[in-house]
């Protein structure tokens, strides 16, 4: 390896997610073991496809991102689901 592909290789080991990237895990946030045998979203196999092309080539940023944009994921749609809730509740829609 010439030392431009070494300089290169570090760079994209350290890149961080794409916007693009981080919104498919935040607003999608499968897990790769949450459901084993539902197969059938795209966007679940799409994030486990991704998950495993960031194992295989190392890029440590992109993995520890992608497991916080997960995280809040789950926050985020914990906190619509509240919010739903209470205006149901507040407004005896049921």
């Amino acid at each position: 390896m010439t030392e431009e592909e070494i300089k290169n290789k570090e760079k994209r080991k350290n890149a961080p997610l794409t916007k693009e990237e981080y919104l498919t895990f935040f607003f999608f946030p499968y897990f790769e073991k949450y459901t084993e045998t539902n197969q059938i979203s795209f966007t679940k196999n799409f994030n486990e496809s991704e998950d495993k092309r960031f194992i295989k080539h190392g890029f440590d940023t992109k993995i520890k991102q992608a497991k916080s944009a997960r995280i809040l994921g789950f926050i985020f749609y914990a906190i619509l689901l509240c919010i739903a809730i209470m205006l149901i509740k507040y407004f005896n829609l049921v």
